[in-house]
Protein backbone atom coordinates (compact mmCIF):
# COMPACT_ATOMS: atom_id res chain seq x y z
CA UNK A 1 0.00 0.00 0.00
CA UNK A 2 2.91 2.49 1.24
CA UNK A 3 4.84 2.09 -2.13
CA UNK A 4 0.97 2.26 -4.59
CA UNK A 5 0.83 5.74 -2.37
CA UNK A 6 4.37 6.52 -3.53
CA UNK A 7 3.97 5.76 -6.93
CA UNK A 8 1.15 8.05 -6.92
CA UNK A 9 2.65 11.00 -5.35
CA UNK A 10 5.20 10.57 -8.26
CA UNK A 11 2.90 10.44 -11.43
CA UNK A 12 1.36 13.41 -9.47
CA UNK A 13 4.61 15.64 -9.62
CA UNK A 14 5.01 14.44 -13.09
CA UNK A 15 1.74 15.43 -14.44
CA UNK A 16 2.40 19.01 -12.77
CA UNK A 17 5.52 19.24 -14.38
CA UNK A 18 4.28 18.71 -17.29
CA UNK A 19 1.45 21.15 -17.36
CA UNK A 20 4.08 23.85 -17.08
CA UNK A 21 5.39 23.24 -20.52
CA UNK A 22 3.78 23.30 -23.96
CA UNK A 23 1.97 20.32 -25.25
CA UNK A 24 5.04 20.35 -28.08
CA UNK A 25 7.23 19.82 -25.27
CA UNK A 26 5.95 17.23 -23.79
CA UNK A 27 8.34 14.54 -25.19
CA UNK A 28 11.14 15.81 -23.84
CA UNK A 29 9.92 17.49 -20.29
CA UNK A 30 9.26 13.39 -19.82
CA UNK A 31 13.04 12.65 -20.66
CA UNK A 32 13.85 15.19 -18.02
CA UNK A 33 11.39 13.64 -15.50
CA UNK A 34 12.72 10.59 -16.08
CA UNK A 35 16.20 12.03 -14.44
CA UNK A 36 14.31 13.75 -11.68
CA UNK A 37 14.60 12.21 -8.06
CA UNK A 38 11.79 11.93 -7.26
CA UNK A 39 12.08 8.91 -4.46
CA UNK A 40 14.41 11.18 -2.14
CA UNK A 41 12.31 13.44 0.53
CA UNK A 42 15.66 13.83 2.74
CA UNK A 43 16.07 18.17 1.53
CA UNK A 44 18.64 20.57 2.88
CA UNK A 45 16.23 23.53 3.55
CA UNK A 46 17.20 27.35 3.82
CA UNK A 47 18.48 26.72 7.68
CA UNK A 48 21.10 24.31 6.32
CA UNK A 49 19.90 21.10 7.87
CA UNK A 50 18.17 18.12 5.84
CA UNK A 51 14.58 17.47 6.71
CA UNK A 52 12.15 15.16 5.74
CA UNK A 53 9.75 16.93 3.06
CA UNK A 54 6.83 15.02 2.60
CA UNK A 55 5.15 17.26 -0.19
CA UNK A 56 8.19 18.29 -2.77
CA UNK A 57 6.29 20.12 -4.95
CA UNK A 58 3.83 23.54 -2.99
CA UNK A 59 0.42 23.17 -3.74
CA UNK A 60 0.63 26.75 -5.22
CA UNK A 61 0.45 27.84 -8.94
CA UNK A 62 1.51 30.52 -11.04
CA UNK A 63 -1.73 30.16 -14.80
CA UNK A 64 -0.39 32.09 -17.52
CA UNK A 65 -0.97 32.20 -20.87
CA UNK A 66 1.49 31.44 -23.63
CA UNK A 67 0.14 31.48 -27.52
CA UNK A 68 -3.06 31.01 -26.20
CA UNK A 69 -1.91 27.92 -24.12
CA UNK A 70 -2.48 27.61 -20.04
CA UNK A 71 0.44 26.46 -18.38
CA UNK A 72 0.19 26.34 -14.58
CA UNK A 73 3.97 26.32 -13.37
CA UNK A 74 4.68 25.63 -9.52
CA UNK A 75 5.60 28.20 -6.95
CA UNK A 76 8.25 26.48 -5.03
CA UNK A 77 10.29 22.68 -5.70
CA UNK A 78 11.99 21.19 -3.26
CA UNK A 79 13.49 18.08 -4.34
CA UNK A 80 17.17 17.56 -5.16
CA UNK A 81 19.03 18.22 -8.53
CA UNK A 82 19.84 14.67 -10.56
CA UNK A 83 22.94 13.17 -10.76
CA UNK A 84 25.56 15.47 -13.28
CA UNK A 85 25.90 12.11 -15.15
CA UNK A 86 22.10 11.49 -15.72
CA UNK A 87 22.17 15.00 -16.50
CA UNK A 88 24.49 14.96 -19.17
CA UNK A 89 22.63 12.66 -21.31
CA UNK A 90 20.30 15.40 -22.40
CA UNK A 91 19.77 17.43 -25.30
CA UNK A 92 20.29 20.73 -25.09
CA UNK A 93 16.43 21.78 -24.95
CA UNK A 94 16.25 19.16 -22.47
CA UNK A 95 18.87 20.64 -20.47
CA UNK A 96 17.04 23.70 -20.64
CA UNK A 97 13.82 22.58 -19.13
CA UNK A 98 15.70 20.93 -16.74
CA UNK A 99 17.50 24.65 -15.47
CA UNK A 100 13.79 26.00 -15.63
CA UNK A 101 12.00 23.79 -13.60
CA UNK A 102 15.19 24.61 -10.94
CA UNK A 103 14.45 28.16 -11.41
CA UNK A 104 11.18 27.69 -9.14
CA UNK A 105 13.59 25.44 -6.20
CA UNK A 106 13.01 26.92 -2.74
CA UNK A 107 16.93 27.24 -2.38
CA UNK A 108 18.32 30.91 -4.25
CA UNK A 109 21.59 30.13 -5.38
CA UNK A 110 20.06 26.86 -7.18
CA UNK A 111 17.91 29.59 -8.87
CA UNK A 112 20.77 31.71 -9.60
CA UNK A 113 22.87 28.92 -10.39
CA UNK A 114 20.35 27.27 -13.01
CA UNK A 115 19.29 30.89 -14.74
CA UNK A 116 23.30 31.01 -15.13
CA UNK A 117 23.27 27.92 -17.76
CA UNK A 118 19.95 29.16 -19.61
CA UNK A 119 21.63 30.53 -22.72
CA UNK A 120 18.47 30.48 -25.40
CA UNK A 121 15.71 32.56 -26.22
CA UNK A 122 13.13 30.50 -26.70
CA UNK A 123 10.23 31.57 -25.95
CA UNK A 124 8.53 28.86 -23.83
CA UNK A 125 11.62 29.83 -20.94
CA UNK A 126 9.65 33.36 -20.37
CA UNK A 127 7.23 32.75 -17.84
CA UNK A 128 10.21 31.15 -16.00
CA UNK A 129 12.82 33.90 -15.99
CA UNK A 130 9.84 36.50 -15.70
CA UNK A 131 8.98 35.19 -12.65
CA UNK A 132 11.89 35.79 -11.47
CA UNK A 133 12.19 39.74 -12.28
CA UNK A 134 9.88 39.91 -8.95
CA UNK A 135 12.65 37.69 -6.92
CA UNK A 136 13.89 39.79 -3.08
CA UNK A 137 17.55 38.12 -4.41
CA UNK A 138 19.04 41.17 -6.56
CA UNK A 139 21.52 38.80 -7.54
CA UNK A 140 19.21 36.86 -9.49
CA UNK A 141 17.76 39.84 -10.94
CA UNK A 142 21.14 40.90 -11.47
CA UNK A 143 22.09 37.50 -14.00
CA UNK A 144 18.81 38.53 -15.93
CA UNK A 145 20.01 41.96 -16.11
CA UNK A 146 23.17 40.84 -17.75
CA UNK A 147 21.21 38.51 -19.94
CA UNK A 148 19.04 40.80 -21.23
CA UNK A 149 19.24 41.53 -24.82
CA UNK A 150 16.96 42.53 -27.58
CA UNK A 151 15.10 39.51 -28.62
CA UNK A 152 14.66 38.71 -24.90
CA UNK A 153 12.70 41.94 -24.43
CA UNK A 154 10.55 41.41 -27.45
CA UNK A 155 9.64 37.75 -25.34
CA UNK A 156 9.13 40.02 -22.27
CA UNK A 157 6.90 42.07 -24.52
CA UNK A 158 4.78 39.29 -25.60
CA UNK A 159 4.31 37.50 -22.66
CA UNK A 160 3.11 41.01 -20.91
CA UNK A 161 0.75 41.64 -23.80
CA UNK A 162 -0.49 38.32 -23.54
CA UNK A 163 -0.62 38.20 -19.65
CA UNK A 164 -1.24 41.59 -18.69
CA UNK A 165 -2.35 41.09 -15.11
CA UNK A 166 0.61 38.70 -14.21
CA UNK A 167 2.92 41.57 -15.17
CA UNK A 168 1.46 44.18 -13.11
CA UNK A 169 1.24 42.08 -9.90
CA UNK A 170 5.05 41.22 -10.74
CA UNK A 171 6.54 44.43 -11.32
CA UNK A 172 4.44 45.29 -8.18
CA UNK A 173 6.12 42.65 -5.96
CA UNK A 174 9.30 43.91 -7.49
CA UNK A 175 8.67 47.55 -5.95
CA UNK A 176 7.76 46.12 -2.85
CA UNK A 177 11.14 44.49 -2.52
CA UNK A 178 13.12 47.26 -3.52
CA UNK A 179 10.83 49.48 -1.03
CA UNK A 180 11.63 47.01 1.98
CA UNK A 181 15.62 46.02 0.90
CA UNK A 182 17.20 48.22 -1.52
CA UNK A 183 15.54 51.83 -0.82
CA UNK A 184 18.48 52.73 1.11
CA UNK A 185 20.87 52.06 -1.45
CA UNK A 186 18.99 52.82 -4.76
CA UNK A 187 16.70 55.83 -3.31
CA UNK A 188 14.98 56.22 -6.81
CA UNK A 189 13.32 52.68 -8.45
CA UNK A 190 14.84 54.08 -11.69
CA UNK A 191 17.74 52.93 -10.32
CA UNK A 192 17.27 49.99 -9.17
CA UNK A 193 18.36 46.99 -11.31
CA UNK A 194 14.82 45.85 -11.65
CA UNK A 195 13.20 49.22 -11.69
CA UNK A 196 15.57 49.68 -14.72
CA UNK A 197 14.60 46.00 -16.68
CA UNK A 198 10.92 47.18 -16.11
CA UNK A 199 11.34 50.12 -17.86
CA UNK A 200 13.47 48.74 -21.07
CA UNK A 201 10.02 46.45 -21.36
CA UNK A 202 7.61 49.38 -21.11
CA UNK A 203 10.01 51.02 -23.75
CA UNK A 204 9.82 47.58 -26.16
CA UNK A 205 6.16 47.93 -25.80
CA UNK A 206 5.77 51.68 -27.38
CA UNK A 207 8.26 50.50 -30.40
CA UNK A 208 11.30 51.92 -28.95
CA UNK A 209 14.28 49.80 -28.04
CA UNK A 210 15.81 51.10 -24.28
CA UNK A 211 19.57 50.53 -23.74
CA UNK A 212 21.98 51.60 -20.91
CA UNK A 213 24.92 53.57 -21.07
CA UNK A 214 27.70 51.40 -19.53
CA UNK A 215 30.10 54.32 -19.87
CA UNK A 216 30.71 58.33 -21.01
CA UNK A 217 34.09 59.27 -21.30
CA UNK A 218 36.94 61.44 -23.47
CA UNK A 219 39.25 59.59 -25.65
CA UNK A 220 42.78 59.74 -26.26
CA UNK A 221 41.79 61.91 -29.65
CA UNK A 222 39.72 64.12 -27.56
CA UNK A 223 36.23 62.85 -28.60
CA UNK A 224 33.22 61.73 -26.18
CA UNK A 225 32.23 58.41 -26.28
CA UNK A 226 28.75 56.66 -25.34
CA UNK A 227 29.66 52.91 -24.61
CA UNK A 228 25.85 51.72 -24.73
CA UNK A 229 24.98 47.26 -23.05
CA UNK A 230 23.87 45.91 -26.12
CA UNK A 231 22.76 47.85 -28.74
CA UNK A 232 25.10 48.46 -32.12
CA UNK A 233 25.09 51.13 -33.87
CA UNK A 234 27.01 49.99 -37.32
CA UNK A 235 24.85 52.25 -39.55
CA UNK A 236 24.69 55.38 -37.80
CA UNK A 237 27.17 56.96 -40.13
CA UNK A 238 24.14 56.99 -42.88
CA UNK A 239 22.67 59.82 -40.78
CA UNK A 240 24.99 62.46 -41.99
CA UNK A 241 24.87 64.11 -38.67
CA UNK A 242 28.56 63.65 -37.29
CA UNK A 243 27.93 60.90 -35.08
CA UNK A 244 30.13 57.34 -35.95
CA UNK A 245 30.30 54.36 -34.53
CA UNK A 246 33.37 52.81 -33.19
CA UNK A 247 33.13 48.56 -34.37
CA UNK A 248 36.37 47.96 -32.21
CA UNK A 249 35.48 49.78 -29.17
CA UNK A 250 31.66 49.00 -29.16
CA UNK A 251 30.97 52.88 -28.54
CA UNK A 252 29.13 55.89 -30.28
CA UNK A 253 31.20 58.97 -30.68
CA UNK A 254 31.59 62.73 -31.79
CA UNK A 255 34.47 64.60 -33.32
CA UNK A 256 37.11 66.49 -31.26
CA UNK A 257 34.77 69.74 -30.48
CA UNK A 258 35.29 72.98 -32.34
CA UNK A 259 32.36 75.13 -31.85
CA UNK A 260 30.03 72.81 -29.56
CA UNK A 261 30.58 71.58 -26.10
CA UNK A 262 31.21 68.25 -25.01
CA UNK A 263 27.87 68.64 -23.13
CA UNK A 264 26.02 69.39 -26.48
CA UNK A 265 27.37 66.38 -28.34
CA UNK A 266 26.39 64.56 -25.41
CA UNK A 267 23.00 65.71 -26.14
CA UNK A 268 23.51 65.42 -29.82
CA UNK A 269 24.33 61.78 -30.03
CA UNK A 270 21.31 60.89 -27.62
CA UNK A 271 19.12 62.68 -29.76
CA UNK A 272 20.54 61.32 -33.27
CA UNK A 273 20.06 57.53 -31.43
CA UNK A 274 16.92 57.79 -29.92
CA UNK A 275 15.07 59.70 -33.39
CA UNK A 276 17.47 58.02 -36.23
CA UNK A 277 17.67 54.41 -34.52
CA UNK A 278 14.58 54.47 -32.94
CA UNK A 279 16.69 54.10 -29.32
CA UNK A 280 16.65 55.31 -26.11
CA UNK A 281 20.02 55.40 -24.34
CA UNK A 282 19.80 56.14 -20.32
CA UNK A 283 22.57 56.79 -17.65
CA UNK A 284 22.36 54.69 -14.62
CA UNK A 285 24.22 54.36 -11.34
CA UNK A 286 26.36 51.77 -13.16
CA UNK A 287 27.78 54.24 -15.62
CA UNK A 288 31.48 54.30 -15.50
CA UNK A 289 32.69 57.90 -16.36
CA UNK A 290 36.32 58.41 -18.17
CA UNK A 291 38.17 61.18 -18.06
CA UNK A 292 34.96 63.56 -17.30
CA UNK A 293 35.71 66.40 -14.99
CA UNK A 294 33.19 66.51 -12.29
CA UNK A 295 31.20 69.95 -13.20
CA UNK A 296 30.86 68.01 -16.68
CA UNK A 297 29.64 64.98 -15.59
CA UNK A 298 26.94 66.67 -13.16
CA UNK A 299 26.07 68.89 -16.70
CA UNK A 300 25.13 65.68 -18.08
CA UNK A 301 22.95 64.26 -15.33
CA UNK A 302 21.18 67.22 -14.46
CA UNK A 303 20.38 67.74 -18.18
CA UNK A 304 19.38 63.98 -18.12
CA UNK A 305 17.51 64.39 -15.55
CA UNK A 306 15.36 67.82 -17.26
CA UNK A 307 14.90 65.78 -20.47
CA UNK A 308 13.69 62.43 -19.03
Amino acid sequence: MLNWFKGHKHSKYREILLNAFPRTLKKDVESVLDILPFKENDVKLCDGKIHKVENLIHPDIQTVNLEGELLTIPYRVYFNEPDIEKETTLTNRQKSILNCIFLRHHNGYVRQNRLEKIENNEYWITPFTFQLLGEYVIEIVEVLDEQLDDNKLENYKRFAIENSKYYQQTESRMISYWNEYYRRKFPKLKNYVGGIIFNQIKTKQIGKRLDEIIEVGIDKDERLFIRPKNERFTLIYRTATEVHWDEKELFLYSPKPREWSYLDWFRHIIDVADKECNSKLILTHRTIWTNIENELKKQIIENRKATA
